[in-house]
């Protein structure tokens, strides 16, 4: 009798948690059906990298590339406090692209500005998280890891590779919260890689220079 109550008792406390999950991502997501009729809203990284910087070294390239699960346009978060191992997505938001081309297009602009052609290195991004997560059910930050790798103009050889991880504070618990903490994200990645090329050594320079 103490056993089956035992399990009666642990099967009511899994159901609750799954019913909690479920609950407060629907809550979240907008998803419990009062807004059905409201198209998505469309969301990029605003004027966040829209700057045109010189750039650090010779660039002739700039590319991003991204896992599956990020090569779409939904705008993703996490419940790290109840669910950290799943991912969701808004129902009512989503991106204007994908978020590794918005990346893509912005790091051009801040970092390669008008000085793309045919000589120069050439930057990879390997984009492996970007997403808005959840500390609790009011407080959350934009979460984004990326790693670099900088090509030599010939052969395109490694010449560096270094791992980005960024956090930024969402302002409000929803999607445009953390969209636009995502963007300020995107921006700081743009900072940080610009600096990160800034302090190659000069041999390194001379091989980007080079046609």
């Amino acid at each position: 009798m103490r056993k089956a109550f035992a399990r009666s008792h642990v099967g009511r406390s899994g159901l609750g948690r799954v019913v909690a999950v479920l609950l407060a991502a629907s809550l979240i997501a907008g998803c419990l059906g009062r807004n059905a009729a409201k198209p998505a809203a469309v969301l990029d990284f605003g004027p966040a990298l829209a700057q045109d910087a010189a750039p650090a070294l010779a660039l002739r390239a700039l590319d991003v590339a991204a896992p599956s699960w990020l090569d779409t346009p939904t705008l993703q978060y996490r419940l790290a406090y109840l669910d950290p191992a799943r991912r969701f997505a808004y129902a009512e938001s989503r991106w204007a692209a994908a978020p590794g081309e918005l990346l893509e297009r912005g790091l051009r602009r801040a970092l390669l500005g008008n000085a793309a052609g045919a000589a120069g290195c050439r930057l990879r991004i390997e984009l492996d998280e970007f997403i808005h997560t959840f500390d609790s059910a009011t407080a959350s930050h934009a979460e984004m890891a990326l790693r670099a790798t900088l090509l030599s103009a010939q052969a395109e050889r490694m010449l560096a590779r270094k791992a980005f991880r960024l956090s930024e504070p969402a302002a409000s618990a929803d999607p445009r919260g953390g969209a636009e903490a995502l963007g300020r994200s995107a921006a700081a990645a743009a900072t940080a890689l610009q600096s990160w090329l800034s302090t190659q050594p000069a041999e390194i320079g001379k091989l980007c220079s080079s046609v």
